[in-house]
């Protein structure tokens, strides 16, 4: 564990013993091996959790309960120390979803050995997230303090439900908060349930709601230039960087400009993934991917310039058209998905994250635009289905069995996230549903899906059939590539 958690259970203890017993008198109690804690050096996990025991036992306080409290002492001072990174206009549910992308690779980068546990998060929509934690320490007590820690010092209220946890024997611990500031929840609301994770219910739950963050952010920290860009202004952001609206004066064009977050610069693995990305984008010609026009470096930044899209996202076209498409606008839809894709895995590159968000639908005629290549890799290699720590990549009811297990990524799990896309688009539902990663990532996994012609009676069987060809959890199973994809939509299109 980061010393720097030492250097604030040294100033907890003070507060929280009331001067009762002395730092020193319980540091030399604890088997450190020079019986100090330096805040630039790790330490083990067990001096953290018998230091906070012996103060548990001075305060005559269960152990659980004081580590959430050292949880809320904590949060103001893990604001402080990463004050830099963090945007101003941030407040509890922005901070929490962007601590694993900024935080905790600062820390990785600062002290590899620190080993701080991996947040992954889904955003439903601005009042509520979702957060799975893992960490062989299982402090997800310690999570939750500095959760309502957070929301303390922003002076916030918010409700938290725990949904699953290590300590109950599942595999992650989840968590939904709810900023509960400027809304009445009542006693019918989720959060006052305890929904306990069960790997073999088929519960059918509200899909997801993730496509809040084409909102922007505050522009506070907007750039008025990259290198001979004007930027207009902020469009969206990401895991890795924020997007801007600029204009290409030699061309007189207004473009899209991506810049990497710089937390995410300081860490050469972030670094030389984002620099993949438009890689892999460039070198691909083909109408239904967008243009890469420039990469380069401002203030030692890596951005990319690319095609401006004019037109929703498919997840904003699809709420725009009350939730369902036509079948035959789905089926062109989907055929000009599987025809780029087709055109990446010939170069042998795999997307990895084909969800709605990543498919802009570009006006007049809604053609179909493939972005963010941010998680693309070169098919076989290993290191694209896992992150740092092992953390899942992706978006949770978009991804493939095998995304979540041990087997290789390939061309064919693009093709699984095209099949949800087709269901989604067609009958209004997720195939894969749940309330928590947690539960999706289940779903997929046991991958029993209802059949898309249930929900949809009159729609044509040959296209029943490819949906759910694609979206089997034996890899075998599914249509043998993009291209195969792509012919029996065309057919299906002449009927």
């Amino acid at each position: 564990m980061h010393g720097l958690i030492f250097f604030y259970i040294q100033k907890f203890a003070d507060e929280a013993t009331s001067g009762k017993t002395t730092w020193l008198k319980l540091r030399d109690t604890v088997a450190a091996s020079d019986n100090r804690y330096l805040p630039n050096e790790v330490y083990p996990d067990e001096d953290a959790i018998e230091l906070l025991q012996k103060i548990a036992d001075t305060c005559g306080e269960p152990l659980p309960e004081l580590i959430g409290r050292f949880g809320e002492f904590l949060a103001p001072h893990l604001i402080k120390v990463a004050s830099q990174n963090i945007d101003p206009s941030w407040r509890t549910l922005d901070l929490i979803e962007n601590t694993e992308d900024i935080i905790h690779t600062m820390v990785r980068t600062a002290k590899p050995g620190a080993e701080p546990p991996v947040l992954e998060s889904v955003r439903h929509s601005p009042n509520e997230l979702h957060l799975v934690y893992s960490s062989s320490r299982q402090l997800c007590l310690l999570a939750k303090g500095i959760t309502r820690g957070l929301a303390n010092h922003y002076g916030e209220t918010i409700l938290i439900e725990e949904t699953s946890c290590m300590h109950k024997g599942d595999p992650f611990c989840c968590l939904v908060i709810q900023d509960g500031s400027n809304d009445t929840h009542s006693a019918n609301s989720p959060l006052s349930e305890t929904v306990t994770f069960d790997p073999q219910s088929g519960d059918s739950l509200k899909p997801l709601r993730a496509n809040w963050h084409s909102a922007p952010p505050s522009t506070s920290t907007t750039p008025s230039t990259v290198d001979n860009f004007a930027i207009k202004g902020l469009i969206g952001r990401g895991g890795m960087g924020h997007v801007y609206k600029g204009f290409d004066a030699k061309l007189d064009r207004d473009i899209a400009i991506k810049i990497l977050h710089p937390s995410r610069a300081q860490d050469e693995v972030s670094k030389k993934r984002f620099l993949r990305e438009s890689k892999t984008a460039a070198s691909i010609n083909h109408p239904s991917i967008v243009t890469i026009y420039q990469i380069g470096e401002h203030d030692r930044l890596p951005y990319i310039a690319m095609q401006l899209i004019n037109g929703p996202n498919l997840s904003e076209y699809r709420s725009q058209q009350g939730g369902l498409v036509p079948i035959p606008e789905a089926v062109r839809i989907g055929r000009e998905i599987s025809e780029g894709l087709a055109a990446a895995h010939e170069k042998d590159l795999v997307h990895r994250d084909i969800k709605p968000d990543n498919i802009l639908l570009e006006e007049p005629n809604q053609h179909v635009r493939i972005i963010d290549f941010g998680l693309a890799h070169e098919a076989g290699d290993k290191e694209g289905r896992l992150t740092l720590d092992n953390a899942v990549i992706g978006t949770p009811a978009y991804m493939s069995p095998e995304r979540i297990g041990t087997d290789e990524v390939n061309a064919k799990s693009d093709l699984f996230g095209l099949g949800v896309i087709l269901y989604e688009m067609i009958s209004g539902k997720l195939p894969f549903d749940g309330k928590s990663m947690v539960s999706i990532l289940a779903a997929i996994s046991r991958g029993k899906p209802t059949a898309i012609d249930i929900l949809v009676p009159d729609i044509p069987q040959d296209l029943a059939d490819l949906i759910m060809q694609l979206l089997s959890n034996e890899r075998d199973k599914r249509p043998a590539d993009a291209n195969e994809v792509a012919k029996r939509l065309r057919a299906i299109e002449k009927q």
